[in-house]
């Protein structure tokens, strides 16, 4: 009888694992939570000096650029909420990519109806650290679906159903809301309904980590 053996990692670099894991999940809901309230110098610090950040609303490099312009739109649009669960994380060296499932809560008023509007998504990083800090290098939502209600039950919603109808499934109601307060949504936003283009992406997003490129 053959016995097998087992290598055990050494404890050193689990633990090393380990911290690197907490500390970018602690990462990716601290920028989210000190968006939502308003804690703009914590959020800043999250951020890579030239982070690329892409959203339903917002497209750039820079996590100055990014900051400032959260602060404009919170002024206009008011300030919805999220919970994030790092679920995610990879790490080669000094980069790493985090992903997180998330839901955003938004309560907002069309045509006189207060509406509750819940976005079911993950959000996607990449992560590079400098000095002995991670910070984000990247930013994005990959979409899943959406769901809108009224506050008031029983009241109608004043929406387009045949608009709707033609509108991509994984944020169809976060379109029409955007569209609301002038913003023009891209259906080409990563979705859980366009799986090829999502594999695609990740593959990308490996790449880069082992790369660098």
């Amino acid at each position: 009888m053959t016995e097998r053996t087992t290598t055990v990692p050494d404890t050193t670099d689990r633990l090393a694992e380990l911290l690197d894991r907490e500390e970018l999940f602690d990462l990716a809901r601290r920028e989210r939570f000190a968006r939502d309230q308003r804690r703009f110098d914590v959020m800043r610090d999250c951020f890579h000096d030239d982070a690329y950040v892409r959203t339903t609303w917002y497209e750039g490099r820079g996590g100055e650029a990014y900051v400032e312009a959260t602060k404009a739109w919170m002024e206009r649009t008011g300030n919805s909420k999220h919970w994030v669960f790092p679920a995610y994380a990879q790490v080669r060296g000094d980069r790493a990519t985090v992903e997180s499932p998330a839901k955003i809560f938004n309560r907002t008023t069309v045509e006189g109806v207060e509406v509750d509007f819940h976005a079911y998504c993950r959000f996607f990083s990449r992560a590079v650290r400098a000095d002995g800090r991670w910070r984000l290098l990247s930013f994005e939502a990959l979409l899943e679906r959406d769901e809108l209600r009224p506050v008031h039950a029983g009241q109608a919603i004043p929406v387009d159903v045949e608009r709707l109808a033609g509108l991509r499934p994984s944020y169809r109601f976060l379109t029409w809301i955007q569209s609301t307060r002038g913003v023009t949504v891209s259906q080409d936003l990563l979705g859980d309904d366009q799986p090829e283009e999502l594999a695609a992406f990740h593959r990308g997003e490996d790449a880069w980590l082992v790369e660098g490129e």
